[in-house]
């Protein structure tokens, strides 16, 4: 054993002698005059190879120090000096101590955090449903319902938060990014870009898109504004305006199919998520827009499914609904909020059921995005126990913490974001918390609770160790926009915390049916009694308005999801126990459950409220069909290849029962190992779908067997048995699929 070295020094008129293993060797000649108390001093940031000075000298009763650096450095021996330098070489969260040593022999310890990171040399931009305006201490954000964007101011204390102004925009905002004096607010619904200015005289312009963008988000990226077209999977390119003037359109360039949000990256790129995975990865374009050609200005981060055995606590599956990029002001990292779904598993798949813990889970991707034009990477890929679908992000000021909001379980997470852990929550934000935004000093979170109408303000400049409480709750609509009763329905259809709806905030009707779309996964409902299901959308059905509900007609009614709430969601049911067990309505095509649980109902007017199918790209700019599609309705409506004859009348479709609980069915030849059963018993045919749609809701067949109306048409119909199209030639069958996938809200003509 190595002998103890020893220290000595004078201080406070007495010999001290320690040995450097922090042990005394002799006892000193004098008495301390108080009580040891050892402090390290305030937590600390820093810059990755800049000098930090670690001060002591608030210790009382201190005669001697020793400070460790927490990276496994630390001095060699007590020192009587309170102060320590030290260069930090790599980012990270450190645990600083110093050892206190007094006169008499004692010793006493403290700790501080410091907390190292990259300078911070980027400004990010990137969509959101809230965004703080810099340097103008303001706040703007979207509310989708009422076709709104507000602008709050705020201050430094709770009550310095009022509403500068309210603007009426285009339908269905989805984002709001900050360009200079503008906003930029993607309406969704009808083609537009909403230009609003948030400084100065209030001024407001459009930009008009062709029929079917449908944009969504938007970033800033050096003298351009880029807005995601999820329609075609482009990407819209924004010039500033002369003067006064707005912003305008430059041009279209390639994107990624299905594009959703977007992020500018420090070397001038974007970054632009596919919003609903392939089964096999979940995809984020990395776009060049100074490309000369397409072929070179896109590559691709693929975040691969995780074939992992999913447990209670951990899961495997395929990341997707990726809701957002945001990117650190480090420049160096990102992270993408989302849903991993466990779409490998189920009883024919994996003979491993889904249960409610299994089906999906909130993730937050953790992305390495180098420097120098590194390729981006993926880094750690974050679960959230409890939690269903993460979506939101922002980081503060030096990158150093991040924050992340969960959709269905109404909560914040505050992460470590080099070690993953959790470093405090926030609970019960508000219903579908979809923003996050900080102020300039990081001392304001902004959370956009969408569904509860409301911009929620925490102080979060304190260390968590109490749960954050709401200084400001602000009104984001003028007025509400809908009914009580269909307000009620859109939150129970969101929510997964409440405990009636299902069991510890996995799952919502959402995490399936997020904006009431399809979440293009094929589930293994086996287990259920019935087989490979491939998600519908729900837009444009309006509930039951197109006959009963799922490609086996198991539900007549929309409250017989009641069933799917108490069984696959392990929900405690909306309706009473005895209600439910009353006669045969514990069946899903048994007595009416309608008319007994006003929340059961507002659920089911909810669903069917929604009675609008989204606009397609394939029609013209102004929506008309095109000249290859009006050929195409030739082809559908003739007797020759009997398209018409099941997917017929004003929604296409046949759909409805021949005698009470015996539905329309149809074998099309689509039928095989997988397909399964209908409500435990043999499965006979498939309900007809609509048509409409058809763009937004690859792949096709009841059970994603088909990636795209050319294999419907086709590979999956050798024998003619779902409409007569063998005798087609190249040409013709292109102009079928051409009218098929115009079927949206201008109709079949």
């Amino acid at each position: 054993m190595r002998a103890a070295r020893l220290v000595c020094t004078a201080a406070l008129a007495a010999a001290a002698c320690v040995g450097d293993d922090g042990t005394w060797a002799r006892a000193p000649a004098a008495l301390s005059d108080g009580p040891l108390v050892a402090d390290a001093g305030p937590a600390i940031h820093a810059i990755v190879g800049e000098p930090v000075v670690l001060d002591a000298s608030a210790s009382r009763g201190a005669v001697l120090y020793r400070w460790s650096f927490g990276d496994g450095r630390s001095w060699d021996a007590p020192r009587p000096e309170p102060r320590a330098e030290v260069v930090y070489d790599e980012p990270g969260r450190y645990q600083a101590v110093v050892a206190a040593y007094d006169d008499l022999g004692g010793r006493a310890y403290a700790a501080t955090t410091v907390t190292v990171t990259l300078p911070a040399t980027f400004a990010p931009s990137g969509s959101s449903t809230v965004a703080a305006i810099r340097g103008a201490r303001k706040v703007a954000v979207v509310s989708p319902d009422s076709d709104e964007v507000s602008v709050f101011a705020y201050g430094a204390d709770p009550g310095d938060f009022r509403l500068v102004r309210r603007h009426r925009v285009c339908d269905n905002p989805r984002t709001v990014t900050v360009w200079g004096d503008w906003l930029i607010v993607p309406c969704q619904d009808d083609d537009r870009i909403a230009l609003v200015r948030h400084r100065g005289a209030a001024a407001s312009a459009t930009i008009r898109l062709p029929w079917g963008a449908r944009p969504f988000g938007a970033a800033v990226a050096g003298d351009r504004a880029y807005v995601t077209l999820a329609g075609p999977g482009q990407l819209g390119e924004l010039a500033p305006g002369r003067g006064a003037a707005p912003p305008h359109l430059v041009r279209r360039l390639a994107g990624v199919v299905d594009a959703r949000a977007i992020a500018a990256l420090p070397d001038g790129r974007l970054a632009v998520t596919r919003w609903r995975s392939p089964d096999d990865e979940g995809q984020v374009a990395i776009v060049d827009p100074s490309a000369e050609c397409d072929d070179d200005a896109t590559a691709t981060l693929a975040l691969p499914l995780d074939p992992t055995e999913s447990t209670d606590s951990l899961i495997g599956g395929v990341p997707s609904y990726l809701a957002q990029v945001a990117v650190s002001p480090t420049g160096r990292d990102a992270v993408v909020p989302a849903l991993q779904a466990a779409i490998h598993e189920g009883a024919f798949r994996a003979d491993r059921p889904n249960t409610f813990e299994t089906t999906v889970r909130g993730i937050a991707v953790l992305v390495d995005l180098g420097e120098d034009g590194d390729e981006a990477t993926e880094r750690d890929r974050l679960q959230f126990d409890n939690r269903g679908m993460t979506s939101a992000a922002a980081w503060t000021g030096h990158g150093e913490w991040l924050f992340v909001a969960d959709r269905g379980a109404r909560t914040v997470e505050r992460l470590d974001p080099w070690s993953g852990d959790s470093a405090g929550s926030i609970q019960d934000v508000g219903f579908a918390p979809d923003g996050l935004a900080l102020s300039d000093d990081d001392r304001w979170l902004f959370v956009a609770a969408y569904l509860s109408r409301e911009l929620v303000v925490y102080d979060v400049s304190g260390d968590f160790g109490v749960e954050p409480e709401a200084v400001a709750r602000l009104a984001v609509a003028g007025a509400e926009p809908l009914t009580p009763e269909l307000l009620l329905g859109k939150q129970l259809f969101n929510d997964a915390l409440d405990t009636r709806l299902g069991r510890d905030s996995y799952l919502a009707c959402a995490h399936c049916h997020l904006d009431g779309e399809s979440d293009h996964r094929i589930w293994d409902f086996t287990d259920r009694g019935e087989g490979l299901r491939n998600t519908t959308s729900l837009l444009g059905r309006a509930g039951t308005g197109h006959g009963p509900v799922h490609w086996s007609a198991n539900f007549d009614e929309i409250q017989d999801f009641e069933n799917d709430i108490r069984n696959a969601f392990k929900g405690t049911g909306l309706l009473t126990d005895e209600e439910f067990e009353q006669g045969t309505r514990s069946h899903p095509l048994g007595d009416a459950k309608a008319g007994l649980s006003p929340d059961l109902d507002a659920l089911a007017a909810y669903v069917a409220s929604l009675d609008h199918y989204p606009r397609s790209p394939y029609r013209t700019a102004d929506g008309k069909l095109t000249a290859a599609a009006r050929r195409g309705r030739s082809l559908f409506r003739s007797a020759r290849l009997g398209c018409a004859t099941c997917h017929r009348g004003a929604v296409l479709t046949d759909s409805g029962f021949d005698a009470p609980g015996a539905p329309r069915l149809h074998d099309v030849g689509t039928l095989g190992p997988g397909s399964g059963q209908r409500l435990g018993g043999p499965l006979s045919g498939i309900d007809t779908p609509t048509l409409y749609d058809l763009v937004g809701s690859a792949p096709y067949l009841h059970d994603g067997s088909a990636p795209d109306v050319h294999t419907v048409l086709g590979a999956r119909n050798r024998d003619d048995r779902h409409g007569k199209t063998r005798h087609l030639n190249r040409a013709q069958l292109a102009d079928l699929e051409a009218y098929l996938l115009s079927l949206d809200a201008a109709g079949a003509d």
